[in-house]
């Protein structure tokens, strides 16, 4: 089999600290709605509750500590726009700022910039304060044109020049397993880069790499994630484009997050390294989704969990079959119920019984609380937002009202980004084109992560 370009994604794992309750949003059980700003573009947008306007002021200073700006009254507003929360005592008793997080505070979706060449964050080949690339292009090339897929990694020569960071996500542990975040675990900063061959036009290719955030980091990281929000507009509701990216005057935010990001990536702490990437190689649409994983010291193939063929699998293909529909190579079933789901025509033949445990399957691939990215294939967390949508109609079963559907304070619409109307991608979170894409895997993955930091680390 001959691949040629991959599009790496693998399931965006929660982002966040989320502290009180939610500013301003409403209890949610996974209702579409709120769709906020999803125009993707910088320049003066306004979120879905009409605030512009970033909010003024330095960025954070270094260190991990995220101690750095005088203190800030309780509630008040910040200049030119930017939300305060108040603050917590510092070492020398005064206040430490920072604002209640939600969830475009700590999964951050940048809108894409107007020039490939003028990022609004950074390029994967920028530097990390560790002195290392925040991607190393040797990694990238092992992905895309070595091992079996047999490719000339000189084909994808201007590939990696042009892979910007697209999105920023915080997650207070790797999640191996099921449930909530082991406290003696590390953290993880997650980034995902995507190549922006065209101004303003994503390609259909990309990165996932996951950072360590050392156990006694994370309280700092918290801290500085805090302090971040301050310079954001007021906001609540669904996720979306970043309405601190998107705002009038985003650059304070920007250059924050970009000290947030060097601090924490680098080759140095570079954990994993996955890819979801269209395949130009096979007719119609095809995607593999690949990864590299550090064991020791070495970054070895990862295993494709869940397949149901003998031997271990490194990389999956997922071929679309039209509708809301596909196979994937190897195939699965984890969990049971999910190769029906795949197909429409295996759904409609199916009687009621099967039917449910297909709708219940996708559910459950959704729910952070009850697999990984680890415990199912990686096309289940891709597809699961078209798919449930589709299938639930078919059925006339509205998904919300799925017993073990997740649920959370949080809003969890995956409303704002096209990610439910457009199975023509895998893509988690990021971009099709000019449009975003937002899986309710990563929505609610951000969702229970936010209700993880509200308990460790409470205002």
């Amino acid at each position: 089999m001959k691949l040629c370009l991959l599009w790496v994604a693998f399931g965006l794992a929660s982002a966040a600290f989320g502290c009180g309750s939610p500013r301003g949003g409403q209890a949610s059980d996974g209702a579409v709605g709120g769709a906020g700003n999803s125009s993707g573009m910088n320049g003066g947008a306004t979120d879905s509750s009409g605030s512009s306007g970033a909010g003024s002021g330095a960025p954070p200073s270094g260190g991990a500590s995220g101690a750095a700006h005088p203190a800030a009254e309780a509630g008040a507003e910040t200049a030119g726009g930017a939300r305060s929360g108040g603050g917590t005592a510092g070492a020398d008793g005064g206040a430490l700022p920072f604002a209640p997080l939600d969830l475009n505070d700590i999964t951050i979706l940048a809108p894409l910039p107007a020039s490939r060449d003028r990022p609004i964050l950074l390029r994967a080949s920028d530097l990390a304060d560790d002195g290392t690339g925040l991607v190393p292009q040797a990694f990238v090339d092992r992905l895309l044109g070595g091992g079996p897929f047999g490719a000339a990694v000189g084909t994808f020569a201007p590939f990696f020049q042009y892979l910007q960071l697209v999105a920023v996500r915080f997650d207070l542990c790797d999640r191996h397993l099921p449930g909530t975040c082991p406290e003696p675990e590390d953290a993880r900063l997650r980034l995902v880069f995507q190549p922006l061959l065209d101004p303003s036009s994503a390609q259909d290719i990309g990165l996932h790499a996951f950072y360590v955030i050392r156990r006694d980091e994370i309280a700092g990281a918290v801290a500085e994630l805090r302090e971040l929000a301050t310079l954001a507009p007021a906001q609540s509701g669904a996720l979306r484009v970043s309405p601190a990216l998107s705002a009038a005057n985003p650059e304070p935010y920007a250059a924050a997050l970009r000290a947030f990001v060097r601090r924490y990536g680098g080759e140095s702490r570079l954990a994993r390294l996955t890819m979801n990437a269209r395949d130009l190689n096979f007719d119609g649409l095809a995607w593999t989704l690949r990864g590299l994983e550090k064991k020791a010291d070495t970054f070895t193939e990862m295993a494709i969990p869940g397949v149901s063929e003998s031997g271990v699998k490194t990389s999956e293909v997922v071929f679309f079959s039209g509708g809301s529909s596909y196979t994937a190579t190897p195939t699965t079933d984890t969990p049971s119920g999910l190769q029906v789901a795949l197909s429409q025509a295996a759904f409609e033949r199916a009687d009621a019984t099967s039917q449910g445990a297909s709708l219940a399957a996708l559910a459950q691939v959704d729910d952070p609380l009850s697999t990984t990215a680890e415990t199912v294939a990686c096309v289940a967390c891709h597809v699961s937002t078209v798919v449930l949508s589709a299938r639930g109609a078919s059925a006339g079963i509205d998904p919300r009202t799925l017993p073990n559907r997740y649920a959370s304070q949080f809003e969890l619409s995956t409303a704002a980004g096209m990610s439910a109307q457009t199975p023509q991608t895998l893509r988690a979170l990021g971009y099709q084109a000019l449009q975003p894409m937002i899986s309710q895997r990563v929505v609610n993955e951000t969702a229970q992560t936010l209700t993880e930091i509200e308990q460790r680390f409470p205002r």
